[in-house]
Formats: C-alpha cells, sequence, structure tokens
C-alpha cells in the first residue's frame, strides 16, 4: 500500500551561533560599543531620571531597546501598550498600572552597578594590555630610532632600555588585548540577555504557546492518573477476577480427581477462564504499548492502520516512507496519534476515502498526515483532538488542523527526529 514519497514540508531548524565564532564576526566590536556606551547612558539617566519616577524606566527602557540593536538581531518590538486617549494623566496611569514599566525602572537602577562593572572590565582586560603594548612598542620605536629613552624619561629602568624585552612586552600586550575581546564579548552577551528580560516581553504568540503548553501538561497529568486508574479497574475486575476462578476450578478439580469423580466439565471451564484471562490480559497490554510496534517498526504499523481502514469500507491511499531507526517513544507517540486520527475518521467523518502520508524531512522532521474527504468541521478543542495535541507536543511536535465545515479534513503532525 506503499506509493512515492508525499510532497509535505516542515520548517527548518534553526542553528545556534557557538561562542567561540563570535571572536570571527563583528559581534566583539559591536560588544565594546556596547559596553563603551553604558557608563555614559547610565549617568545620564541617574542625573535626569528623578522628576519621572517611578516612570524613569519608560524613556531608558526605549533607549536601551534600541542599544540592543548592537548586540541583538531578533526583533525587539515596543512591549508598552498604546494609551487608549491622550492625555498626560492617561498615559501616567497606563503606564504605571503595567509590569514592563517596573521592570524597565529596576533595569535602570541595575544599570549604575553594572557601567561601574564594565569599566573595570575594560580596564582589565583591554586597556591595561593596551598600555602596555603602546608603552613597549613606543620604547622600541625609540631603539629603532636610535633614541634613547633616558632623554624622554631619566628614571627609565635597564629594562625599558632593553629592545629584545620591550618586543617581548609589546607582543605580550597585544596577545592579552586579542583575547580580552572573548571576555568582553560574553560579559556583554550576559548583559543582552539581563537587558532583554527586563526591557522586553514574550510576544503573544510565546505566551500562547506557554500557557497551552501549561494547560496541556495538566491534561497530560490527568489522563496518565487515569489511565492508570482504567488500567488498575481492568485488572481487578477482568483478569484477576479471571484468574481467581481459574484457582477456584483447579482446586475443585483436585478434590474431585482425588475421589476419582469427572472433572472433564472443571477442565473446560479452567481453559475457558484462563482463555479469558489471556484475552483480557492482552487488550490491556496493547492499550500500554501497541502490538503493531512489537511486531513491526512504525511504517509497518501505519501501514496496518491503513488496511484496518480500508477493511472498514473506506477507500484508503498510502503513501508511507519512514525509517526503521526512530526512537521509542516518537514511534510510540505517531503511532497512538494516527490511529486516534483513523479512530475519528472512522467514527465521525462520514468519509468514503482517507489519504495517509507519512515521511521524513531532510531537516529531520517526522510528518504524518491523515486527510479524509468527510463532512469537515472537526473540532481541535474535542477530547480526541486534545489528546493528540498533547501527546504530540511532549515530543516537540506540532498539529495543524484544516478542517472547513462539508470538508475535506486535514490533520498533519509534525514531530522533530534526529535519528
Amino acid at each position: 500500500m506503499r506509493e512515492g514519497q508525499p510532497s509535505v514540508t516542515a520548517p527548518g531548524l534553526a542553528l545556534r551561533r557557538h561562542p567561540l565564532r563570535l571572536l570571527f564576526t563583528s559581534w566583539p566590536w559591536r560588544s565594546l560599543a556596547y559596553l563603551l556606551s553604558t557608563p555614559l547612558i547610565a549617568t545620564v539617566w541617574l542625573v535626569s531620571c528623578w522628576p519621572m519616577l517611578p516612570l524613569a524606566g519608560v524613556p531608558l527602557g526605549r533607549l536601551e531597546r534600541r542599544r540592543l540593536r548592537l548586540l541583538d538581531r531578533a526583533p525587539i518590538p515596543n512591549p508598552h501598550i498604546p494609551a487608549p486617549r491622550s492625555g498626560v494623566r492617561a498615559w501616567i496611569g497606563l503606564r504605571a498600572r503595567e509590569r514592563i514599566s517596573w521592570t524597565e525602572l529596576l533595569h535602570g537602577v541595575l544599570l549604575v552597578p553594572l557601567s561601574v562593572l564594565d569599566f573595570s572590565v575594560l580596564t582589565l582586560v583591554l586597556l591595561m594590555p593596551g598600555m602596555l603594548a603602546a608603552s613597549s612598542g613606543l620604547l622600541v620605536a625609540f631603539s629603532i630610532l636610535g633614541i634613547d629613552p633616558a632623554l624622554v624619561d631619566p628614571g627609565t629602568t635597564a629594562i625599558q632600555r632593553d629592545p629584545l624585552a620591550q618586543a617581548l612586552l609589546c607582543v605580550l600586550g597585544l596577545v592579552l588585548l586579542l583575547a580580552g575581546l572573548y571576555p568582553v564579548t560574553l560579559f556583554a552577551e550576559g548583559q543582552r540577555h539581563l537587558a532583554r528580560l527586563l526591557i522586553t516581553e514574550p510576544s503573544a504568540e510565546l505566551s500562547a504557546q506557554l500557557e497551552g503548553l501549561t494547560r496541556s501538561r495538566a491534561r497530560i497529568t490527568g489522563a496518565f492518573d487515569a489511565e492508570r486508574r482504567r488500567i488498575e479497574r481492568d485488572l481487578h475486575d477482568g483478569a484477576q477476577q479471571r484468574l481467581t476462578a481459574l484457582v477456584m476450578t483447579l482446586g475443585t478439580m483436585r478434590y474431585q480427581h482425588d475421589r476419582g469423580e469427572d472433572v472433564t466439565e472443571l477442565i473446560d471451564r479452567a481453559d475457558t477462564d484462563a482463555r479469558r484471562a489471556v484475552e483480557e490480559l492482552r487488550q490491556i497490554v496493547h492499550g500500554i504499548f501497541p502490538s503493531a510496534l512489537r511486531e513491526n517498526d512504525l511504517a509497518g504499523a501505519l501501514d496496518d492502520l491503513a488496511a484496518g481502514v480500508e477493511n472498514a469500507g473506506i477507500e484508503t491511499t498510502a503513501s508511507i516512507d519512514l525509517p526503521p531507526d526512530i526512537a521509542s517513544d516518537v514511534q510510540v507517540g505517531l503511532y497512538f496519534a494516527t490511529s486516534e486520527l483513523c479512530t475519528n475518521v472512522l467514527k465521525h467523518a462520514r468519509a468514503t476515502s482517507v489519504l495517509l502520508l507519512a515521511h521524513r524531512t531532510g531537516a529531520g522532521v517526522l510528518v504524518v498526515t491523515v486527510e479524509d474527504d468527510g463532512i469537515g468541521g472537526a473540532d481541535p478543542h474535542g477530547t480526541g483532538l486534545l489528546g493528540v495535541t498533547d501527546r504530540i507536543e511532549t515530543l516537540g511536535g506540532r498539529v495543524h488542523l484544516v478542517s472547513p465545515v462539508g470538508g475535506p479534513t486535514r490533520i498533519t503532525v509534525e514531530v522533530p527526529c534526529a535519528s
């Protein structure tokens, strides 16, 4: 039932810049400019902020978001809510109620000691090595030109008059100067993270994703508890009762056998109880880990799902091209999600045909799509689709739903997979 790979794309994965690569870009010079401007901005703000307290952080935040562009290439939108009406009083009231106004003020308070620390770091790792390299280089130049350093400074020592020693000190100063660019860059990166934390707000999309993830985890926790209670109930009411009846039957069988009575009926009863117990245990285990994955890989298990839908009377087309080396938790998550989507098609879609697509993109993303020609109007907040979303989001994936009223319904599941 497998055909060629479907033309489904997934977004690429972003790569993070390694800190060592910062030295081979313009970041050290941007970091140097950022740190050099910090004491100036802190001094000006400290002198001029008093009339606006406690809103003195608002103009500073605007300036700092512009200055962050030296280091941060990500968009830095204005986190403040636009004033609903004109007027200074309305603006002050709105800004005073915003959390970001107070975090901007906190940033201003922290900027003062940070400026002192910036000056100390720059002096220690850049200014002192730079002065060493400059003074030693000047003495080397005096030696090359035949100028006695004692004519300029009568207090010069023998080492200062030694050209070789001064050349080595000049090289040492240059090496320390270049090496100091790395801690300067890391220090500026730390300040960038602190500033972005205090003077920016997460985007509405990110906040919505975080809220959805929190709800999803709560639902998953509740589902796990409910599933555990279901397993306990099924074991107690099903397999445990069958095994208890089997033990009692075997005891009766031994008693009648010792008395020379016919135990054929008891053997049949014991056989029936044992078979039912095995079947009930198999059903319980299937709900924990699907037998299709124990016997096949994910591609084979999805093929079995497609065959099951087709056997139910719905024309099914499957295009499955998945590697065998997929992590076990990803296989289980995708199998149960696809199984739930196929069950929804059978129960609710009133479809006559189903398309099942599955493949891995070049970016290492597993993509599974289930599309049917049913009545559409699938509820993304329904129990089934919420369960699918929760299961996929725990794997770091996403679920895309397109289901207009009247159909067709197309649900795409994307899960990153490094294997």
